[in-house]
């Protein structure tokens, strides 16, 4: 997801308190981790400019004294963060346009940030009663801007002009605009197997145009009972190339990438900045621990999904599901006690290291797995995206299924206020300032 990408509710929050200013400009000063890969801008912290720090202020112009700007420049180049210059047009009523007044302001102030502040780009961001523009500080060159939480809003223009017949009867459901946000978004799956290949498949469908899957295993001959769009060819193949091969049969202009790696490697996970909307679908509890940081750390919003079989002798005793959305604003897995942290060692040992850890006992045992409940499930998720990139109602952000007796619960979680992941004290917003648990290469070229 290129932009800035504003927690939720900060984005809301700001905008009203500087459009309430009784018909002048006011300012603001956002500061945000810059991230290279993604060329995304993750917002930290953000609040209103105090009235004594304006020279001087009308309907159409605010000057910030000197000395606040100093403070301004500094504080960057000690963070290292990059800085958004906020201002309001309080007359405009559509999406605002940069000024001449403020593309002068911006020929002084973007050398005066080379000098003074981090050698990072930063962003000139305008706001006007129903939108805002924004734009790299002294250029032309314009930035979209996103407010992540419960649902991913774009405040800044969209883009128009692709083609929407094929999509016409889902376009009668949630009209142009959803059906647009819904095509331009750049999709991560991770995990290509029983719920991975469904969710391609059903993303394929609802007109994803961009879609990289990333999976680490080859399809076995156990999987061909789920593994939607392979047949017993395809047995030795890499997952992703079957789910690749899918999407395309389904929309051949869909750009897909298909990247056989495991996502806890520190590389793989380098992609998850750059995607817009992930749809995570491994039972691998460290690879849903890596995805679940990265969704609060650089603000990517993420759905979990999961399936469980309980079966002895033959005989099930319970089918279960979950569907969780992370993003800020929501709980974590962590603190809905969805990850293992055993597992988690486990998996992120090497076989050797697992050979040699006394702590570390025994194997995972193949689990019961029907296509028809990963459809369920899968389903559900889908369905919440649906919820939080179109103007489809779906309000439950965490549920749960339990297929013996036909039901769909949603559930309540609460954010622990100091954890590790998805509180302000944790890695949210942190960008690249904070590690990710992953798994690092040696210095020989291996992963330990």
């Amino acid at each position: 997801m290129s932009g800035i990408r504003f927690p939720s509710p900060i984005y809301g929050q700001l905008t009203a308190t500087l459009l309430d200013a009784h018909g002048v400009e006011s300012c603001a000063i956002a500061y945000a981790h810059y991230v290279p890969g993604a060329d995304a801008w993750i917002v930290a912290d953000a609040s209103p400019v105090p009235d004594n720090a304006y020279d001087r202020r009308d309907r159409i112009s605010a000057v910030l004294k000197a000395e606040y700007l100093l403070e301004v420049a500094n504080r960057s180049r000690v963070t290292g963060m990059a800085v958004i210059f906020i201002h309001t047009h309080p007359d405009c009523s559509t999406h605002p346009t940069f000024s001449a007044t403020d593309d002068d302001g911006e020929a002084q102030l973007a050398p005066y940030l080379v000098r003074r502040g981090a050698p990072v780009p930063h962003v000139a961001l305008v706001i006007g009663a129903n939108g805002c523009r924004a734009r790299r500080l002294g250029s032309n060159d314009e930035i979209k801007v996103w407010e992540v939480g419960q649902r991913l809003a774009l405040h800044s223009p969209g883009t128009d002009g692709a083609e929407l017949q094929r999509e016409d009867r889902q376009v009668r459901a949630f009209g142009e605009p959803g059906q647009r946000r819904l095509k331009s978004l750049r999709y991560g799956v991770i995990g290509a197997g029983g719920t991975g290949s469904l969710a391609c498949q059903q993303l394929a469908h609802l007109g994803a145009m961009d879609v990289t899957v990333i999976d680490p295993d080859d399809v076995e001959i156990t999987n061909l009972n789920r593994l939607v769009g392979s047949s017993p060819g395809d047995v030795g193949t890499p997952k992703v190339n079957v789910a690749a091969r899918m999407i395309r049969a389904v929309n051949p202009e869909a750009r897909v990438s298909a990247l056989q790696a495991d996502i806890v490697d520190a590389h793989v996970a380098d992609l998850l900045p750059t995607f817009d909307f992930v749809l995570l679908c491994t039972d691998s509890h460290a690879s849903r621990a890596v995805v679940n940081q990265a969704a609060h750390q650089y603000l990517v919003p993420v759905i979990d999904m999961g399936v469980s079989i309980t079966a002895a002798d033959s005989v099930i005793t319970h089918v279960t599901g979950r569907v969780q959305m992370i993003a800020p604003g929501l709980p974590c897995l962590t603190c809905t006690g969805a990850l293992d942290g055993k597992a988690i060692l486990r998996e992120l040992q090497t076989p050797e290291q697992r050979a040699a850890d006394p702590y570390v006992q025994g194997v995972r045992e193949p689990q019961p797995a029907v296509i028809s409940i990963n459809s369920t499930v899968t389903s559900l998720a889908l369905t919440m995206l649906l919820g939080a990139v179109t103007p489809v109602p779906t309000r439950p952000r965490h549920l749960t299924y339990d297929g013996l007796r036909g039901r769909v619960s949603e559930m309540a979680a609460a954010s622990h206020p100091e954890c590790i992941v998805c509180s302000d004290s944790g890695a949210s917003a942190k960008g690249a300032a904070w590690p990710l648990p992953v798994r690092k290469a040696s210095a020989k070229g291996d992963e330990t």
